[in-house]
């Protein structure tokens, strides 16, 4: 495909997008009926697009023109370069400017306002006051892996990656993640995580669960699984004395923990049935509470055009109920571990604050901010116990 039917596919998706269709779900309809583009076209395409989510407002200010057509005209003034390479109607590619266009593109445009400088929704744009290095969600995020110290040593892992073409490099944050430089799209065929000796998780989310201080005996809980990222790095990091349990209220997401956990060679026992209806305990229980998702947001930048001030106050709502009910299941001389990957103070500090001032019999025994950074996506935990 050239470079000019790379951008008349990805104004087809976003306009998609736009209209409230799943980000990934347009790519992959795409990709599939449209078998006669190769990987390197489909990566483009997909790069295209999420640059644009991480943008829209922005790139809609520069090009003074609306929809997926307009975002794009204002990509290329962004990048400095020339619309009429692409916007040519030439090889498939989108039709050349219009006089309407072309005069909104030439007029002097006024100062970008905050919230379309900082590319998010006006209503949120007093929560990111307080908020280090915002603009990092306009970039593409990084890729990075947990490797499982279990199974194979830091040194070895990077040996046997770069015998594939797939480059790495230590991180600063956690002794167990490495950061692919260059060639990605091998890794899910490497043998290395066919075979569980490497994961794919944020370093920051590493980072996260290695601030835990996981009993030597005993039973661990992680309450909102999901896929298991977590569930697995706890592993990796508990003995064969400790048990270890994963329950998500959508259980299908736990179809992916089990296979994981099988590829890993790790013991999880899946729970049916929601552990804050038994009377069961456990020496660490984690919560990685539904949230925003603001920390990663660049990494599904489709997730903050969607998100809306009810939907925010309604998420509040069920992680003040989560925390509460979990709380339930701590053993006597156990941790309650609170969980976002959200860089709002609403969602994290103020849910713990919130819930020790309604809990007398709760402290705070730690808490850790991971900002966003070129080493991490936003994150937040703390950990609590009984008095």
């Amino acid at each position: 495909m050239t470079p000019s039917a790379r951008y008349a596919a990805s104004i087809e998706i976003l306009d998609k997008i736009i209209a409230g269709a799943p980000a990934e779900r347009e790519l992959t309809i795409w990709a599939r009926g449209n078998r006669f583009a190769g990987s390197k076209d489909r990566a483009a395409i997909r790069d295209l697009v999420y640059d644009a989510l991480r943008n829209l407002r922005s790139y809609a200010h520069l090009s003074g023109l609306d929809g997926a057509r307009g975002i794009f005209i204002g990509r290329l003034i962004a990048k400095n370069e020339e619309i009429n390479l692409i916007f040519n109607g030439q090889g498939y590619g989108p039709a050349g400017l219009s006089d309407i266009e072309q005069n909104a593109v030439d007029m002097q445009k006024n100062d970008m306002p905050y919230a379309v400088q900082m590319d998010i929704p006006n209503w949120i744009s007093s929560k990111f006051n307080d908020v280090n290095n915002y603009d990092i969600l306009k970039s593409r995020a990084p890729i990075d892996l947990r490797v499982n110290l279990k199974k194979i040593t830091l040194n070895s892992a990077i040996a046997e990656l770069k015998k594939d073409g797939i480059e790495t490099e230590t991180s600063s944050l956690v002794d167990t993640a490495l950061r692919v430089r260059g060639e990605t799209r091998k890794i899910l065929q490497n043998k290395l995580y066919l075979n569980g000796f490497i994961e794919l998780q944020d370093a920051g989310s590493q980072a996260l669960v290695a601030q835990l201080d996981c009993p030597r005996t005993g039973k661990v809980l992680d309450y909102c699984a999901g896929g298991g990222g977590k569930t697995l790095a706890i592993a990796s990091l508990i003995s064969n004395d400790v048990s270890l349990f994963a329950y998500d209220k959508n259980q299908s997401r736990l179809k992916d923990l089990k296979l994981r956990a099988q590829r890993s060679s790790v013991k999880v026992h899946l729970l049916k049935e929601d552990p804050t209806t038994t009377n069961n305990k456990y020496d660490l229980v984690i919560v990685d509470v539904p949230c925003s998702g603001s920390g990663s947001w660049r990494r599904s930048p489709d997730a903050k055009w969607k998100l809306t001030e009810d939907r925010l106050n309604n998420l509040m709502e069920l992680q003040s109920e989560i925390l509460q009910n979990t709380s339930k299941l701590v053993s006597l001389g156990g941790t309650l571990a609170y969980m976002t990957c959200s860089i709002f103070s609403c969602e994290n500090e103020e849910q713990i604050n919130k819930f020790v001032l309604n809990n007398k019999s709760w402290k705070i025994t730690n808490y850790k901010n991971f900002e966003l950074s070129n080493n991490s996506d936003g994150f937040y935990l703390a950990t609590l116990s009984k008095k």
